[in-house]
């Protein structure tokens, strides 16, 4: 009886060393993860704020000014998160930052256009209708600044978002080769601000992601170099 219980007991001390031992690798796991998680975000960050400048210090006559696409309401008015973006392109336009303005966005459907309303925005506010470039196909990010160097040929922009994501913008233009920097158009508090700081995470990782693997965007298009006229890039091509 005595040999049965010492042998029952062993048995509980044996799985329960190895329930600690498969504990004690999944917490090393996961401890690994989060803190390559986080200095990855932490990196980006760092490096997108040193470049990151006030209306007054940004260079100027750069090639152009480069705003990223978000949501469009309605598929005719921008979003306040797009608009403060525009409205900061509108402000280096006039202090004259460049002549040129690329609005890139999504246009995979007709009932949603962000280029257009972009595009129509920027009308609204007096910028000229050639200085206008609308690229249809800045599915994201990493298309956005990809297409800017290699559709448009653009070789120095400044990009006009918000912070959270001028630093990932700033970290895909750097890599790829465009000498940039940028202008943050966050002048006050979005409802979707928590929402936009857990996806950007993801968004982050996959930006390493796609430039270590050299990725290609989603479409290309021939060129439209960004020192012609605007007015040809109203269709999608």
């Amino acid at each position: 009886m005595n040999n049965m219980k010492v042998k029952s007991q062993w048995k509980q001390k044996t799985w329960i060393r190895i329930l600690l031992r498969l504990l004690a690798v999944v917490l090393g796991i996961f401890f690994a993860l989060s803190g390559s998680i986080i200095f990855i975000y932490a990196y980006i960050a760092l490096k997108g704020n040193a470049r990151t400048y006030k209306l007054e210090d940004l260079p100027h006559n750069v090639d152009c000014i480069i705003v990223p696409g978000a949501q469009v309401l309605r598929n005719r008015a921008p979003s306040p998160m797009l608009q403060d973006r525009l409205d900061g392109a509108v402000a280096m336009y006039r202090a004259g930052v460049s002549d040129r303005i690329l609005v890139s966005g999504d246009h995979r459907e007709d009932n949603y256009n962000e280029p257009l309303v972009m595009y129509k925005y920027l009308i609204k506010q007096g910028i000229p209708d050639e200085a206008i470039f609308m690229d249809h196909f800045g599915l994201d990010t990493y298309d956005t600044v990809y297409r800017a160097i290699h559709v448009f040929k653009v070789k120095t922009a400044v990009i006009a978002t918000q912070r959270f994501h001028l630093q990932r913008a700033l970290y895909i233009g750097g890599k790829l080769g465009l000498d940039c920097v940028g202008y943050a158009t966050d002048p006050r508090y979005y409802a979707s601000e928590l929402y936009m700081f857990i996806r950007e995470i993801g968004a982050r990782l996959k930006a390493v992601y796609e430039i270590h693997t050299d990725a290609l965007p989603g479409r290309m298009s021939p060129a439209h170099p960004i020192s012609g006229d605007g007015r040809g890039t109203r269709q999608s091509f």
